[in-house]
């Protein structure tokens, strides 16, 4: 009877303990009621308890964080460089006038007045190229200084973007590349006609003549001199020859190490 027993008071005691028997529960934490203070460090009015959220463990020292940490951006290609005179920062290598257009619109709403924009890109849609234009255009029109530069090479759409930045504010390197050519029109299984091919042509040499003259005006050669250079061919430039035929206004400095 008393090993009964024994085995009942047991098998009572395994039950209880898997059902939640509130000598076999953990009991909840005291939880810290919240503090507030202001750090001796970083001046910041906070929960006291959450020191070490800031600070590292033992040394107390600040953490360290990014100095934009708190911007959001409206995309991957923004960045700001605070200081005495904060400035932004955008890689350009598609040409996709949306994104371009958010990352001005984000400096002035921040009060930027300077953009950068770098060009790294091959080209794309001249009329995407164009809009980016008049998106640059309508930012300057407002104050803001636009300097555009080049440290690898744009091409074609690239190109009309690059030499669109501020004047006395379009920086190249010696040794990176900037190309202006004739238009080109790709088409996929068409069938022409001789007035179809002499509309397109119209129209190309329409659309030619009128990037020539807006890059004439932004160089130091006439559109006479550069209808001359692109005629049937490609021009590539350096960074040195942009910057003797007016297409840039400064050549990075270079240093020998």
């Amino acid at each position: 009877m008393k090993k009964l027993i024994t085995i009942l008071t047991v098998l009572l005691f395994v039950g209880l303990l898997f059902t939640g028997s509130p000598w076999a529960m953990e009991m909840p934490k005291e939880e810290k009621a919240a503090v507030k203070g202001k750090c001796p460090k970083t001046q910041v009015v906070g929960d006291v308890n959450d020191c070490m959220r800031c600070h590292v463990e033992g040394s107390f020292a600040v953490k360290e964080t990014k100095p934009d940490a708190t911007n959001t951006y409206p995309n991957r290609a923004t960045k700001i460089f605070q200081g005495k005179e904060p400035f932004g920062y955008y890689v350009l290598d598609e040409i996709l006038p949306d994104p371009l257009k958010e990352y001005l619109d984000y400096l002035e709403w921040k009060g930027i007045k300077k953009a950068v924009i770098e060009l790294y890109s091959p080209g794309g849609s001249l009329f995407g190229a164009w809009r980016i234009v008049g998106i640059m255009n309508m930012a300057k029109s407002k104050g803001m200084i636009i300097e555009t530069r080049c440290h690898g090479f744009a091409a074609s759409a690239g190109f009309l973007i690059f030499i669109s930045g501020s004047m006395g504010h379009r920086s190249i390197s010696p040794q990176s590349s900037i190309m202006w050519h004739e238009l080109l029109s790709f088409k996929f299984l068409s069938i022409d006609t001789p007035s179809s091919s002499e509309d397109e042509a119209r129209i190309l040499r329409s659309l030619q003549d009128t990037a020539n003259e807006y890059i004439s005006s932004r160089c130091n050669l006439t559109k006479e001199e550069l209808d001359e250079k692109v005629r049937k061919k490609e021009l590539w430039m350096n960074g040195k020859q942009a910057y003797e035929d007016g297409f840039a206004d400064k050549l990075f400095a270079t240093k020998k190490d």
